[in-house]
């Protein structure tokens, strides 16, 4: 169970009362739970599941870290979205005259913003177009795990 767990709907809190029923209690071994009320972004919830999704794949997966699935769609979803971006093209283009090789792209991922730069259009394709291929070999947590209810992407 990850924490902190955003409730916004009847499905996210009955969800959330079936993983804490599975979580072992004792005196040993107590719970904390916080609840307050906060509502969350629309950019906060994508960005959560976005998270989530790195983690699925990593999970599931067993060959990368969240970090590094992250790193490759940033490189293979994000940078083409952003390159639309005149000041990101011209950013991405001297970056590429560097001769990075593909592992050294990759490490540039976690320190070049991509996902964060977007707009909430911009992060809906974005996680779209990982749907799309992802989605396919992995199963991806449901957006209504964060509260996202209609269909963005």
């Amino acid at each position: 169970m990850q924490f902190p767990y955003y409730l916004t709907n009847d499905w996210q809190r009955e969800n959330f009362v079936n993983e804490l029923n599975k979580l072992e209690l004792s005196k040993d071994k107590p719970l904390f739970v916080k609840v307050s009320d906060k509502k969350i972004s629309r950019s906060k919830a994508i960005n959560n599941l976005s998270h989530r999704w790195y983690a699925d794949v990593s999970k599931q997966g067993g060959e990368y870290t969240p970090g590094e699935v992250k790193a490759l769609a940033k490189y293979k979803w994000g940078v083409p979205i952003m390159r639309q971006h005149d000041k990101f093209n011209e950013h991405w283009l001297r970056l590429e005259k560097v001769c990075l090789t593909y592992e050294e792209k990759m490490t540039a991922m976690d320190f070049l913003p991509v996902t964060s730069l977007m707009t909430n259009a911009e992060m809906s394709q974005y996680m779209s177009d990982f749907k799309k291929v992802m989605g396919q070999k992995y199963q991806l947590t449901d957006p209504k795990f964060e509260g996202i209810t209609e269909k963005i992407f």
